[in-house]
């Protein structure tokens, strides 16, 4: 038996049932099961591991996606192997938050989009394929046409339960595509990305594509006397971005990720593709260079599942101040951004109004209000909600954990004078969707805010109405400084050409050819550029004479 054999049947022996994103215990065993192979793998009779390519993408150029993908497994004493893929497809006129059209790849159409069927919420209801055995070399293999994208995969051996929950059997990842971590939780599936042939109508699913350096990945464990397994010490996976330079003068910002409920901290990095995304957004100059540091909300204090109190304790006494003692990171809650999807969002939505000023931005992704307070609380009148410099509600038009509560939040959240921007996509409680939600959030919101005041330049002349100078400040602290133009808008009319924004942040009107006597405002409009969003000043004021 080759090391291969021997891992897989280790870990099929040892790890627990579980189903989907269901997968705590399923991790920890995971462990124990690598530990075993390990072991196995010192017998001179395992010396040789057979090798396997797996997953295997080939641009085919033909119908419906212009790419197939091959997978394979080695088990020649398997009765039999299945794999089970993130690959049910429907489109919006066919799909409800409780219904989907349960298209294979094979039935893809430009407009499809993955979701699972029938659509239940968190139910991992995705298709299930029998592998087939070459006698010959005692690999099992399966082949598929898929769109652009990244695909979340797993297979099952000898497993005789109906699909698509697979009940009492083990999923296992891809021995020739494992995690990327050893340590810490362990996924028990693997991710393909999927290329895009603009010739068959797929989505440019490039933002994620592993094609450039993408910094570096780590799990670390911190102090944590909540933490109740393992006892006094907890685990975070933390991305540093390439060129991390631990002396940079401007500390780098921070975004912190929360996984869903059955995840872990390793989940935004393996199924979220974070590390990719973002390492494609700093390569293509569509966000600056930031640390992501990846949390885990399982076993700490006594908290249920709905209960945001003991992770947002954790979050501020223990994995903030780990964060801060260990790498260049700001210190300033404007430099701290935070997202969480599904139950991860209900700790984003306890944070915002519990924890308010802990970050100076917010995501809230595929949960509603849950988390938030009632109608009726105070918390609803905190001051500091108005100032949070973002703050994005969002999740899949077709998600019943989201829609109709996202509706109801967000018209509390108008009601109170709370600004918000919404985030929806055609998609249900999925990855698919929270990866686009990520991709968003970090050219749209995070880091991005700015202000723009006005007021008269230097003038050399008594009137002093010859010129007035627009001023560009980024509310967050990154190395780059605001560019592009500002417009000017006197007595509310458009004045002039939009004005460049100089190095130092500024940009002026000159009013040498005269204004009229009397009292005037004044607005300016930055147009934001690749690193920051757009803002405008108040009426500024002025007297020509």
């Amino acid at each position: 038996m080759t090391i291969n054999e021997k891992k897989g049947t280790a870990m099929r022996n040892i790890m627990p049932a579980c189903l989907g994103r269901r997968r705590i215990l399923c991790a920890l065993a995971g462990i124990l099961g690598l530990v075993a192979a390990a072991a196995a793998a010192a017998s001179p009779a395992s010396a040789h591991a057979h090798t396997v390519v797996s997953p295997q993408v080939i641009h085919t150029g033909t119908a419906p996606t212009g790419y197939e993908v091959t997978f394979r497994y080695y088990d020649p004493a398997a009765t039999s192997v299945q794999v089970r893929g993130e690959w049910y497809f429907s489109n919006a006129a066919s799909t409800t938050t409780t219904t989907s059209a349960g298209l294979l790849p094979s039935q893809w159409a430009p407009g499809d989009f993955p979701i699972a069927y029938p659509n239940q919420g968190p139910a991992p209801n995705w298709p299930v394929a029998q592998m087939k055995l070459n006698p010959a070399t005692g690999v099992w293999s399966y082949t598929t046409p898929l769109p652009s994208g990244t695909f979340t995969y797993g297979f099952y051996v000898d497993c005789t339960s109906p699909p698509p929950g697979l009940a009492g059997c083990t999923e296992l990842a891809d021995p020739s595509n494992p995690p990327w971590n050893t340590s810490g939780s362990v996924e028990p599936d693997s991710q393909v990305y999927v290329p895009f042939d603009a010739r068959f109508g797929t989505p440019d699913m490039s933002w994620q594509a592993p094609k450039r350096a993408h910094g570096t990945l780590v799990d670390v464990s911190y102090p944590d006397p909540q933490s109740t397994n393992p006892a006094g010490s907890h685990p975070l996976a933390v991305y540093l971005p390439p060129g991390y330079n631990p002396h940079r003068r401007i500390p780098y910002t921070t975004l912190y990720l929360s996984h869903g409920g059955g995840g872990n901290e390793v989940d935004w990095s393996t199924q979220g593709a974070a590390n990719r995304i973002i390492g494609n957004l700093i390569a293509d100059r569509k966000a600056q260079p930031m640390v992501i540091v990846m949390t885990n909300f399982n076993n700490l204090g006594t908290c249920t599942l709905f209960d945001g109190s003991c992770y947002a304790n954790d979050l501020a006494n223990y994995v903030i101040r780990y964060v801060d003692a260990h790498y260049n990171v700001s210190r300033n809650a404007s430099d701290r951004a935070f997202a969480g999807l599904s139950l991860g969002g209900l700790r984003a939505n306890y944070l915002l109004f519990n924890n308010t000023t802990l970050f100076g931005y917010f995501g809230s992704w595929s949960i509603g209000s849950l988390g938030a307070p009632a109608a009726t609380s105070p918390l609803w009148q905190n001051p500091a909600l108005k100032s949070r410099l973002g703050i994005q509600i969002g999740g899949g038009n077709f998600d019943s954990l989201t829609v109709p509560g996202i509706n109801t939040y967000e018209a509390a959240l108008t009601t109170n004078g709370i600004p918000f921007t919404d985030a929806r996509v055609d998609a249900g409680h999925e990855w698919y969707a929270w990866r686009q939600l990520l991709y968003d959030y970090a050219t749209t919101v995070a880091f991005r805010h700015t202000t723009i005041s006005v007021s008269l330049g230097t003038s050399s002349r008594p009137s002093g109405t010859d010129g007035l100078t627009a001023e560009v400040t980024a509310d967050t602290a990154e190395p780059a400084a605001p560019t592009g133009r500002v417009q000017f808008y006197l007595d509310g009319h458009q004045t002039g050409a939009p004005r460049p924004v100089g190095r130092d942040g500024t940009a002026t009107l000159p009013l040498e050819h005269g204004v009229t006597a009397g009292t005037h405002t004044i607005t300016a409009v930055y147009s934001g550029d690749s690193f920051y969003n757009t803002s405008t000043s108040s009426a500024f004021s002025f007297s020509a004479g």
